[in-house]
């Protein structure tokens, strides 16, 4: 198996993409901890695969983070492999009613052949843009930062960054989210520069669509109408996005660092 006895830490282990990216390792034989802040959904679908370590954790809180990973040192002394998948499309329920709605608006003004200027700029309080980049780019720093010292006494390792295709491209949404995303494709390429001397190399994923139960909570018109947008007219399935995953984080990845891959179905394109 690939990630025989290789320790895993995963952010965001409890759903979607990175509940995916925890089975794929666990299933090449890597022993996972799986971090997420609801310990209630860790419980029910991460906690039952073999090699599984359970570690509720909020991301944004960097005396945790620093915690959770001296478990990993005491337990084992080393880590060979992070990926940070946890984040959030907006920081609370009703920003992201929000952006539901808009999107909504924006979805039936196109099919009605209207433009519809959506507007979020102004409505964006200093909170919700603050809680964002603390999830999706100041928890990345932090698992980051505690990671490294671990992955140097290992010898190596590998760190994947869940970024975004909207990252990439000019789209109108709140901007906590593309901000955040668009920080992370520089800590990677800072992160890359620096640790590739220890042979730890650092990469990012730009997904577009994925079938996750985030995405299934949009209408499915909706949902058609997204994908659209794609060469490829079809969303990714969380399983086709752990697959990359693992390939960076493996052998066969060893000579890419500092790299942004984006499973978009064609939505990006180099």
């Amino acid at each position: 198996m690939r990630f025989q006895d290789r320790i895993v830490f995963i952010t965001g282990a409890a759903s979607g993409m990175g509940l995916a990216t925890a089975r794929a390792f666990s299933a090449e034989g890597a022993v996972v901890f799986g971090a997420d802040t609801s310990a209630e959904n860790l419980d029910r679908d991460f906690a039952a695969l073999p090699g599984a370590r359970p570690v509720p954790l909020d991301v944004a809180d960097s005396a945790a983070v620093r915690a959770a990973f001296a478990r990993v040192d005491d337990e084992f002394g080393r880590l060979d492999v992070l990926v940070n998948a946890a984040g959030v499309n907006a920081p609370n329920q009703a920003a992201l009613d929000r952006l539901n709605a808009e999107n909504e608006k924006g979805f039936l003004a196109a099919k009605e052949g209207r433009r519809h200027v959506p507007e979020f700029l102004e409505e964006t309080s200093d909170e919700d843009f603050d809680r964002t980049l603390r999830i999706n780019l100041h928890g990345p720093f932090y698992t980051t930062r505690a990671a490294a010292p671990l992955m140097k006494r290992a010898g190596g390792g590998a760190i994947v960054n869940f970024s975004s295709s909207a990252a990439l491209m000019g789209i109108a949404m709140p901007a906590y989210y593309p901000s955040s995303k668009a920080g992370l494709l520089g800590l990677t390429r800072a992160c890359a520069a620096e640790l590739a001397p220890f042979s730890i190399r650092v990469n990012a994923l730009a997904p577009g669509a994925v079938d996750t139960p985030l995405l299934r909570q949009n209408d499915a018109e909706f949902n058609e109408f997204l994908v659209g947008m794609q060469p490829i007219e079809r969303a990714a399935t969380p399983e086709e996005v752990a697959a990359s995953v693992l390939f960076l984080a493996g052998d066969e990845g060893a000579y890419y660092t500092g790299q942004t891959f984006s499973p978009s179905g064609g939505l990006v394109m180099h």
